[in-house]
């Protein structure tokens, strides 16, 4: 009778642990992908990295030696490659923003709130997770202006009238005027209550994907300097606000259905020059005025660590393109001068008349950068009214790695790999979601999954 029992219960032993293993529906997951704005990968060579709450995720899921981001390292392009899976040359984001011809002999200009459907020119994961009946939501993600297919936001500018901000007003989270005047707050404390507005849609909503993105971390490596103390301060707050979140997920009974996926969009270079090709463009005559009065036969639009040269005089077209190469191969501080028939090498989309791509993109070598100014001297140190910190650089230097974890259900334990391109996070977000994408950039990240990670049908 001993021996029947002692079967009986490793029968039902493995009975349970299988059942506990199977996969379960999409519609029972939540993914939340949290995005720390310039949170370079070699931070992590630091053993004093103070990040208690990253680093136990690392421990207990995944941890990657990074992800290579896409060209430009920008934080709109690399976010929409991210959720779309391919790169800027398909989804068409080049800037922090939309950039716009103003007319023949005018300087373009930069965008940002356009509607997503507008600026963002290839599907993404939260359409897919939209259309096949998931909720989804987002907390300061970028180039996601008036979506469609979010359900609940907290976006970067947030709306005194939105669902999720009159809620928080109302539980006592935000003030109605602390919403009206939001972008007037420093970045650290708007992190703060990006952070509240994502427990908030984990606790009240439970989505099935969530994106959140905080910036507090760019903001500090921008104006201090990467490998600063500021800049290790900025990591351990923004650890908190992760601390947060998990803390967050548990309560709400998630944890043993939550994926958590840890990114961050660029690296980050310092600079001690700063070079201004607006500036050269007038010394040779081809940029006139100032402010809202400029003229110019070519303008130049800064992205850090490489700029994009845009001919405004289509008459001239050729001769431009090649009196701007000339003056740019001969600048101190630039690197390379890249040319159309390289773009697809770099991931750019080839430039169309009136386009959003430059005629010829401008590369810094190390310790320069870019600016749009088109005042003063070509090249001057860092300075007031400049910052140390960069990114925008070709993401073929090791500077640009940035940062990948993924933890909880699906994800493997105490593994690490190597480095991964943006591009991948969108199919594995997708794989885990049951979802269809098609053909993509980027492929599914096999090597962090469980066997039980695809969903049950």
């Amino acid at each position: 009778m001993k021996f029947t029992g002692f079967r009986f219960l490793l029968s039902f032993t493995v009975l349970v642990s299988a059942a506990l293993a199977q996969p379960i529906p999409a519609k029972d997951r939540t993914i939340i992908v949290i995005s720390l704005d310039g949170f370079p990968g070699y931070a992590w060579d630091d053993p004093r990295l103070p990040v208690p709450h990253l680093r136990k995720l690392a421990k207990e899921g995944v941890m990657g030696e990074g992800m290579i981001p896409p060209n430009p390292t920008v934080t709109w392009p690399s976010h929409t490659t991210m959720i779309t899976g391919v790169s800027p040359a398909k989804h068409g984001v080049l800037f922090n923003g939309l950039p716009v011809r103003n007319g023949d002999r005018k300087p373009l200009s930069i965008a940002p709130w356009r509607p997503k459907d507008e600026l963002v020119l290839a599907p993404t994961v939260y359409d897919k997770a939209y259309a096949a009946g998931l909720t989804t939501a987002q907390v300061d993600w970028v180039a996601i202006s008036e979506p469609k297919t979010i359900t609940w936001q907290f976006p970067e500018v947030p709306n005194p009238e939105g669902q999720i901000e009159r809620e928080m007003v109302a539980a006592g989270n935000i003030t109605a005027e602390e919403v009206e005047e939001f972008m007037k707050s420093n970045p650290a404390w708007r992190d703060e209550k990006w952070t509240q507005a994502a427990i908030h849609i984990v606790k009240k909503h439970k989505p099935n994907l969530l994106l959140f993105h905080l910036l507090n971390i760019d903001s500090i490596n921008h104006s201090a300097g990467p490998k600063t103390a500021a800049s290790n301060a900025s990591y351990a707050l923004a650890d908190k606000h992760v601390g947060e979140l998990l803390r967050a997920v548990e309560e709400a009974g998630l944890k043993d259905k939550t994926t958590i996926f840890v990114v961050s969009d660029h690296g980050f270079k310092s600079a001690t020059r700063i070079i201004k090709p607006n500036a050269l463009l007038r010394d040779k005559g081809l940029l006139t005025g100032s402010g809202t009065s400029i003229e110019c036969d070519a303008y130049v639009l800064s992205l850090g660590g490489t700029a994009m040269f845009y001919v405004t005089n289509p008459t001239k077209r050729d001769q431009l393109i090649q009196q701007a190469k000339n003056l740019f191969r001969a600048t101190e501080g630039i690197e390379k001068v890249i040319e159309p028939g390289e773009y697809a090498t770099y991931g750019y989309p080839q430039p169309t008349p009136n386009g959003r791509m430059g005629d010829l993109v401008l590369a810094a070598k190390d310790g320069y950068a870019f600016n749009n100014s088109a005042t003063g001297e070509g090249v001057i140190p860092v300075g007031a009214g400049t910052y140390p910190g960069h990114h925008g650089y070709l993401n073929s230097l090791p500077e640009l790695r940035t940062t990948f974890i993924a933890w909880g259900k699906g994800i493997q334990k105490g593994k690490t790999i190597g480095r991964i391109s943006a591009a991948d996070l969108a199919p594995t977000i997708a794989y885990l979601l049951g979802l269809d994408m098609g053909k993509l950039d980027g492929q599914v990240v096999k090597d962090i999954l469980t066997t039980d990670s695809a969903p049950s049908k």
